[in-house]
């Protein structure tokens, strides 16, 4: 037990109890004197209260004495003063109660030193102190007289600060674990409010209401000193001074001044000073818990608008570094990821049905095996079946074979050229390195007839680009040579006689998959000249397009990213006659505007950045972005089959992820977040 130390008396002669040496005298009140006493068997020190001589007569100071005694002997709490030992002098006859000794001082010494505590140390000794009250209440204890000087600070067997709560001899003791002790008749043994001389039971400054009016204390009133407390280690002084009459009347009908404080940190302090006991928290964790949420979040808030400026330029700096990262390491802006993303969109998006306008003519493997003539000695065959599409109203026909030199020699093919040279498209083919496949079927003096220019647009670039998983998804409308000049694809030629202009401001095109190159309308070559002699209407103002069609020999399969059932490989034919069927429907498969849509998904990444870097919840921020994102992807669906647009989904989640990431690991490293402690034990 902590009180204020006094003369020391010295040794007395004799043993109290029989094994207690009285040593110094530590303090004195109105019933009791404290001693330093020690154990002669044990050689330790304790605290010894001894009941006044005086006040061996006194009924009501018996009564007090041994019910500190009952109410300690009861509680066992790391705050709360432990009771070792309870005897009766047999010299004269005064009881006394044996206690640990607390070396240090008490909350009221520490508040007349220091003034307010900062809510760093008030709120752990609040802990502390509410969780003894509590503790006592569960054990039907009440202890009545809750004050500053009531409460020993000490330290612990490690040296940390520990609380003791003192003094339970105006306590009142009921059974545990019972409801607020029942009123009891005013002036008795267990529930007197006021002394034999009219004295207010306990310290007028820490006094409730209910008591001073005289009814019977209940738990509510041990929370209303504690308020009290809280209030005064918080602002330096109780909410009611003066005279104990104008203190009375305060604790009565006054409202406490609104304490130096954040509003809401005030307004949780006068919660336990309300007048109506029910009004009040109901257990004194509670109220402290509230006091702590209320303090923590305002200095959060304080501490956030003074690191807003700095923790937001680091929030953009991180999103920009994120963007910057993304657009260098995928400058083309297409993450392997996001080809499987647009083939689901593709695949989830309503099939469209292919371009009537166009017709295949399709040398097959059954039409290969009718004749034992190799494609150079064919070119005669050729030259008079284009005549004769021609003849019959075709718009344009366009053969998707590179021809051999020898086709130059031929009259037929010669004369096809030059009758329809501004209808007709045929194939050219270039490696890197090496010279360009396909020109020199035309002749020097057909050359000579059409010019130039004329001849060069006779050729299309047959040339096909293919993603990294082998997929091609991607046509050209034109390719560059070594010198920057452009030259039209062959689907880009054979898709003008459409009006699709030959070279466009766009190189690359996305290819419509969502058609079916199955449902084109196909002609075998073995039937071609049957179908030409009995159905002529059937090339009329239609592209006609003649190629390979070799897909089940595997010599001319192409691999393309749809499934489900519906195009899995197809010959070179299928695939460029969906290149025209795209071209010709004015590129319905676009990709959405990159760099807009990764400034946004910055700017979101800035935002939640910053949260985090604020000290806001980690895991809700990612969670928010997690289900933008998710929202963002899914919209992109509709958004898809509606318009044809492809968002990039798997860019912006790159710099989501990479600014989330690098936040994280920075909030680690930057000030914490203002913290006041972890509740005591």
């Amino acid at each position: 037990m902590t009180l204020p130390p006094a003369r020391s008396t010295g040794a007395q002669a004799s043993l109290l109890g029989g094994r207690y040496r009285l040593d110094e005298r530590l303090g004195e009140g109105a019933l009791g004197v404290v001693w330093r006493a020690r154990h002669m068997d044990l050689h330790r020190d304790f605290a010894l209260k001894k009941l006044q001589t005086g006040a061996l007569a006194d009924l009501a100071a018996r009564a007090r004495f041994h019910r500190e005694a009952e109410a300690l002997g009861r509680l066992r709490h790391p705050h709360i003063v432990e009771v070792t030992d309870f005897g009766v002098d047999s010299a004269s006859g005064a009881p006394y109660l044996v206690m640990e000794l607390l070396p240090g001082r008490t909350l009221a010494d520490l508040l007349r030193e220091t003034g307010p505590l900062p809510a760093a140390r008030a709120l752990p000794l609040l802990d502390a102190l509410a969780s003894a009250i509590d503790a006592a209440h569960e054990q039907g204890i009440l202890h009545r007289d809750l004050k500053p000087s009531n409460i020993a600070l000490t330290t612990d067997a490690a040296g940390e600060p520990l609380l003791k709560v003192l003094d339970f001899g105006l306590a009142a003791v009921s059974e545990p674990q019972t409801p607020d002790p029942a009123p009891q008749e005013e002036g008795s043994a267990e529930g007197e409010s006021l002394t034999s001389t009219g004295m207010l039971l306990g310290t007028p400054l820490y006094a409730a209401p209910e008591v001073i009016r005289g009814t019977a204390a209940s738990r509510a009133s041990d929370i209303y000193s504690l308020g009290v407390i809280a209030y005064e280690m918080l602002t330096g002084h109780p909410p009611f001074q003066g005279s104990t009459s104008k203190v009375l009347s305060a604790h009565l009908h006054a409202v406490p001044p609104a304490p130096a404080l954040p509003d809401v940190v005030a307004q949780v302090l006068h919660e336990p000073l309300r007048k109506e006991p029910e009004l009040r928290p109901p257990t004194a964790a509670a109220f402290i818990r509230r006091l702590r949420h209320a303090i923590e979040r305002t200095e959060v808030v304080q501490w956030r608008r003074a690191e807003l400026p700095r923790r937001a330029a680091l929030a953009a700096g991180l999103a920009a570094a994120s963007l910057a990262a993304v657009l260098l390491l995928f400058p083309a802006g297409y993450l392997p990821a996001e080809h499987r993303l647009d083939d689901l969109r593709i695949e989830a998006a309503l099939a469209r049905k292919p371009d009537p306008r166009i017709l295949l003519v399709s040398v097959d493997e059954s039409s290969l095996r009718e004749s034992s003539m190799t494609l150079a000695a064919r070119a005669d065959e050729v030259g008079k079946a284009l005549s004769a599409i021609f003849a019959a109203g075709a718009r344009g026909v366009a053969v998707d074979f590179v021809l051999p030199s020898q086709w130059k020699d031929s009259i037929d093919f010669t004369d096809v050229v030059l009758r329809h040279p501004e209808n007709l498209t045929l194939a050219a083919s270039s490696r890197p390195g090496e010279s360009v496949e396909g020109l020199d079927c035309v002749s020097g003096l057909t050359q000579a007839a059409l010019g130039r220019e004329r001849t060069a647009a006779l050729f299309g670039f047959v040339n096909l680009d293919e993603d990294e998983d082998g997929a091609v998804r991607r046509g050209r409308l034109f390719f560059r040579d070594d010198d920057g000049g452009a030259h039209p694809s062959w689907a880009a030629r054979a898709a003008s006689v459409f009006g699709a202009p030959l070279l466009p401001a766009r190189e690359e095109f996305r290819i419509d998959y969502r058609v079916d190159g199955h449902l084109y309308v196909r002609i075998p070559w073995r039937d071609l000249a049957a179908t030409l002699a009995h159905h002529p209407e059937r090339f009329r103002d239609r592209l006609v397009l003649v190629g390979g069609d070799f897909l089940n020999s595997g010599d001319d399969g192409h691999t393309v990213p749809v499934s489900l059932g519906k195009i899995g490989a197809v010959s070179g034919l299928t695939l460029q006659a969906l290149q025209v069927d795209t071209i010709a429907a004015g590129l319905p498969v676009r990709g959405a505007p990159r760099v807009p849509i990764l400034l946004l998904a910055s700017l979101g990444v800035a935002c939640a950045a910053l949260a985090v870097l604020l000290g806001y919840h980690a895991g809700r921020a990612v969670s928010v972005v997690l289900g933008v994102g998710a929202l963002y992807a899914a919209v992109s669906l509709p958004v898809f089959g509606q318009t044809g647009l492809l968002l990039p989904v798997t860019a912006p989640s790159l710099v989501a992820a990479l600014g989330l990431a690098a936040a994280l690991i920075l909030r680690r490293r930057l000030t914490p977040i203002p913290s006041i402690g972890s509740p005591s034990a």
